[in-house]
């Protein structure tokens, strides 16, 4: 629950949430857990016993009459008129917003990506930040976008210098979305942009810690298995000479025309993960043609 004060007003008025008033439950469904018809219905059914008022504190009624009984602020703030329910969903709830719409009564907002039931006397309100703008009253709910969205919210936070929305949205989508993240900040030094110089130190210490950051991303292993099925060498060898480059900065010619040469995949995996581990170039099993000049000395 999230109760609001007077002066917060003021605070969320240039945010997604200016839509809050006295009381205001806060839902989060993930990926993992997207918004169900039950659900919704649960929502609704605790947001009517928020800011409950035992008997006790409530005036005596059989000693005065009805027009005598006055409400207290605190009485007056916690009727449903005062509530809102705001449920913010990874995935979007298309069977409530959509198939049930005569249902639920759901409406799109001026707002992309939110949604109002204004029909009730407690409103409710469902987000979907994938939908959102990339506007800054969004911001706090971008880093729980996918996909596309995800993607350029990313390359927003580099180009501005967002550090903190950057490292927000790097530690929400290694979950959410790990292989968008990872792809996105491999391609960091093969885009065309212009990278916030408050952006590099952040990115910087991402690939000195790649190691330990990819080890505890679930889908790490499976994405090499699938690229293995795949058939994208293309891609594997990318991201190796990427990481290598990163890690070593100088990198012999004859690793890269070897990694650029090589088909098979299971030993440009091989290398991959051999990489991730390793702190030098001679850790990693590259495997050269050598060559013998006139004194003997191979090369």
């Amino acid at each position: 629950m999230v109760e609001c004060t007077e002066n917060d007003y003021a605070k969320l008025a240039d945010t997604v949430f200016e839509h809050f008033r006295r009381l205001n439950a806060l839902e989060f469904k993930g990926f993992n857990d997207p918004l169900t018809t039950t659900d919704l219905n649960r929502i609704r059914m605790r947001a009517w016993g928020l800011g409950a008022i035992d008997d006790v504190d409530r005036p005596n009624a059989s000693s005065a009459s009805d027009d005598a009984i006055l409400l207290s602020a605190q009485e007056i703030a916690e009727m449903p008129s005062q509530r809102t329910v705001t449920i913010v969903c990874i995935t979007r709830p298309t069977k409530i917003l959509d198939t049930l719409k005569h249902e639920f009564h759901f409406e799109p907002t001026d707002e992309r990506g939110i949604y109002c039931n204004h029909v009730r006397e407690i409103p409710v309100w469902v987000i979907h930040p994938t939908e959102l703008k990339l506007k800054p009253k969004n911001y706090p709910l971008l880093p729980l976008a996918r996909g596309a969205k995800l993607e350029q919210f990313i390359e927003l936070c580099m180009q501005q210098g967002l550090v903190e929305y950057l490292q927000l949205t790097l530690d929400i989508g290694l979950v959410t979305d790990p292989d968008v993240i990872w792809r996105k900040i491999l391609g960091v030094y093969g885009m065309e942009l212009t990278i916030h110089e408050e952006t590099w130190p952040y990115i910087d210490e991402f690939f000195r810690s790649v190691r330990e950051a990819m080890r505890k991303v679930p889908t790490f292993q499976e994405a090499l298995e699938k690229s293995k099925k795949s058939g994208e060498q293309s891609g594997v060898r990318q991201t190796l000479l990427l990481i290598l480059r990163h890690k070593f900065e100088e990198i012999p010619e004859g690793i890269v025309q070897v990694i650029e040469a090589t088909d098979d995949r299971k030993q440009l995996n091989q290398w991959l993960e051999q990489t991730l581990d390793a702190d030098s170039l001679e850790e990693i099993e590259f495997e050269f043609d050598r060559e013998v000049d006139e004194d003997g000395n191979e090369h």
